[in-house]
């Protein structure tokens, strides 16, 4: 009789220690998961920073180019730089004949 409580007691130790094992594993677990999540938050930020300021760089850029696609920049440009000037208009003469073949 006293071999079976000392085995009831053991059973009820080894349950014991199996529950506070699971149940530092999971806390383990718990607090990875914490971090990751964390570790996550930290990237998705500096992602959200990095896309706004690429944006605001895509923005001037685009001014940029707007400012320097002006026509008259561009002829202004095309004048003095490159000695280019822009032709007198010519006159057209269209003829309509009136002959029948």
């Amino acid at each position: 009789m006293v071999r079976r409580k000392v085995s009831k007691n053991k059973k009820r130790k080894l349950v014991m220690f199996s529950l506070f094992l699971v149940l530092v594993c999971f806390m383990v677990f718990y607090i990875w998961i914490f971090n990751y999540t964390n570790l996550l938050f930290k990237d998705l930020e500096k992602l959200k920073r990095e896309e706004a300021k690429l944006l605001t760089q895509n923005r001037l850029v685009a001014i940029e180019i707007d400012r320097l696609a002006r026509a008259d920049r561009i002829k202004q440009i095309a004048s003095s730089e490159m000695d280019m000037w822009t032709p007198t208009p010519e006159s057209l003469a269209v003829i309509i004949s009136s002959r029948k073949d």
